[in-house]
């Protein structure tokens, strides 16, 4: 969508051109024309966009992780293992044992349950006892791996922010672009009936009115780019905040020149969750390294049973105890708590590269934003001066009848130029800031 609006130098040009010139250009039918284009562009936008409320970053961001099914998962996985801290640490349920034991099955008591002394009906109940240590243990890694689902729910819920983030500020600078272009396409139009009245008074050439209408269209196609580009930024920012909040306009854009954090904060990756997702990871093989050097351990359990025999009998009362025998720790037990030290080992080689890798990235982000913001400000300081400059200049002499058309036309391009490429310097500066931005995840950060 394009808003068509003529600029105050375009204007001034138009009133300073030759007396001919300007008695043979119908200014009201231009405004016209101009207005009937806006109230176009204005009419194709949804009525809901234009009435909503504008959408700022951070309520696009906490949006975003409230919709996350990734972050929703972790979280409910960190539920379910805080749920089984309780009953590790508790004795299994007892187990009910119930039997006939000793039915003859040949003879003159042959399937009698009643005339053989051996035979009985056997009630009893068993209870395991596992030792207290090995149920802490199991208590202590339930405990561990909730404490790694709420790590790594704050990790998606810092990539989820991170990503809302990059593409919000991509609509931002997206929607910049159209309007640069529009602005563009406005004085072109102007200028355009600035070359077709000179032509009808005897002071320009068809040729100027059809390079005029060339760099129209060529806008146009730079202009259908952008809405493509802004198009494309929406849809990414619905994925993460839905298409009714992404058809939304969008609010001001945060403080880009200034750093979310200082930078000796900034470069604490071990507050950072995928550092602390790594070394929550090798917490929880640490907890199963102890479980398996606590296997050597033997537990035991207790059976207690009531045996009924016929009438010409008593009835007998059992106790067993069983014990369980590591008989060989060497190549089980042991074997298995050596692989886990391994895995815990091989997890903290991990954690160590991550945290190596998210340095590495924060100082290189850190220069991306620096370096962009430097030539952003070369840009904005330097050369877009100097392209206006070069505008006024090749407009005053056209106007004077020095320079052709063509000149100025290849000034405003050159003043587009700049500017697009000023956006898009600050567009990669927000990129890194965004990032910088979303290293640890703050609740209804900006």
């Amino acid at each position: 969508m394009f808003q068509y609006e003529a600029t105050p130098r375009a204007v001034a040009g138009l009133k300073e051109s030759a007396p001919g010139t300007r008695a043979r250009f119908r200014v009201p039918s231009f405004k016209k024309r101009l207005a009937t284009m806006a109230l176009g562009a204005l009419a194709s936008l949804p009525a809901v966009a234009q009435h909503a409320a504008p959408l700022a970053l951070a309520e696009a961001q906490r949006i975003a992780v409230d919709r996350s099914a990734q972050v929703a998962s972790q979280r409910s996985m960190a539920e379910a293992a805080r749920e089984m801290t309780v009953p590790l640490a508790e004795l299994p349920d007892p187990q009910l044992i119930v039997g006939i034991e000793n039915v003859p099955t040949g003879g003159a008591e042959r399937w009698s349950l009643t005339r053989d002394s051996m035979t009985m009906t056997r009630v009893g109940i068993m209870q395991e006892f596992p030792r207290a240590a090995k149920r802490e243990l199991r208590a202590e890694r339930a405990r561990r791996d909730a404490a790694r689902s709420d790590v790594a729910a704050e990790a998606a819920a810092v990539a989820v922010s991170r990503e809302t983030a990059t593409v919000w500020l991509a609509l931002h600078f997206a929607r910049r672009a159209e309007r640069a272009i529009a602005a563009q396409i406005a004085e072109a139009d102007l200028q355009l009936a600035m070359a077709e009245a000179a032509y009808r008074g005897g002071r320009g050439t068809s040729g100027e009115a059809l390079a005029a209408r060339a760099a129209i269209l060529d806008l146009r196609n730079r202009a259908l780019e952008a809405e493509l580009a802004s198009e494309r930024a929406r849809l990414s920012l619905a994925r993460y905040v839905g298409p009714a909040a992404a058809d939304r306009p969008l609010g001001d854009a945060p403080d880009l020149a200034r750093l979310p954090r200082e930078a000796k904060a900034l470069l604490d990756v071990d507050a950072q969750p995928e550092v602390r997702l790594a070394e929550a990871q090798a917490a929880v093989l640490d907890a199963e390294s102890g479980l398996a050097r606590a296997a050597r351990l033997p537990d035991w359990s207790a059976e207690l049973s009531y045996g009924i025999r016929g009438s010409d009998y008593s009835n007998m009362l059992t106790l067993m105890v069983r014990v369980d025998l590591p008989w060989s720790p060497g190549t089980r037990q042991d074997r298995e708590y050596v692989a886990k030290l391994k895995e815990r080992d091989a997890a903290r080689e991990m954690r160590e590269d991550t945290r190596r890798m998210r340095d590495a990235e924060v100082r290189q982000m850190l220069a991306e934003w620096s370096s962009a913001r430097a030539q952003g400000a070369r840009i904005r300081d330097e050369m877009i001066p100097l392209a206006r400059a070069r505008t006024e200049a090749a407009l005053a002499a056209y106007r004077g009848g020095s320079a052709p058309l063509a000149m100025v036309l290849e000034a405003r391009r050159a003043e587009l130029e700049s500017e697009l490429a000023l956006l898009a310097t600050e567009q990669a500066a927000a990129r890194a800031w965004a990032w910088l931005a979303n290293t640890i995840h703050t609740p209804g950060q900006s």
